[in-house]
């Protein structure tokens, strides 16, 4: 679904010690480079005017991604490319822009992400998937709950010490790759070292989030 043309998605990973900067963190990291990359953004009005800046997926703290996105409005017109190159001229390397484009979806149309999870034990992956059911503790709006988390993971592949899984996002449902990794720890036996990494956001459609 199109969005108004002077919207701007931009795109960009989140990597290495970048990982560990939490989202209200980032959200200021970002304003503070649109600022100095001297970009034409909009700022709302007010007595306290900011970068209008909306990001699609919060991501969780200590995991890494290949792709996240905010989006901005802009005041004037400017290349695609510009924005990428003058953003990066202000951004350390774990925080790189990738590319920036019109924004296709609106953040309401996703569904689910995809994780790369590089984990002590992948090969036991398929064990703990082979249980009957996977409960675990989860934070609701209304306090906690018990869900079985066995039919929101979708296995893709396990190779090379790695596994690829997809899980529910967006404003429904949306689970924490780390609770995975938990329950896998408690199905072992032992605390299990984790890398993750999240590697795509899909629609409802099926579609790349765009």
């Amino acid at each position: 679904m199109s969005q108004s043309s002077n919207h701007m998605r931009v795109y960009f990973k989140k990597t290495g010690r970048a990982k560990y900067i939490s989202h209200l963190d980032l959200q200021r990291t970002m304003q503070r480079a649109l600022k100095r990359a001297k970009l034409p953004v909009w700022e709302t009005e007010g007595f306290n005017p900011h970068i209008y800046i909306t990001f699609a997926l919060p991501l969780s703290l200590g995991i890494e991604s290949a792709c996240e996105s905010f989006d901005i409005k802009l005041t004037d017109e400017i290349l695609p490319q510009e924005i990428c190159d003058k953003l990066n001229a202000v951004l350390t390397e774990d925080l790189q822009i990738i590319k920036a484009a019109r924004p296709v979806y609106k953040h309401t149309e996703i569904k689910k992400a995809e994780y790369e999870i590089e984990v002590e034990h992948a090969e036991k992956f398929r064990d703990f998937m082979s249980q009957n059911e996977i409960m675990i503790k989860k934070k609701t709006k209304k306090g906690e709950a018990i869900i079985d988390l066995k039919p929101l993971i979708e296995l893709k592949e396990i190779k090379s010490g790695k596994v690829t899984l997809l899980l529910p996002a967006g404003n429904e449902l949306s689970v924490n790759p780390m609770q995975t990794v938990s329950a896998l720890s408690a199905f072992l036996g032992d605390e299990v070292k984790a890398v993750v990494k999240r590697t795509k956001i899909f629609c409802a459609d099926g579609n790349v989030f765009s």
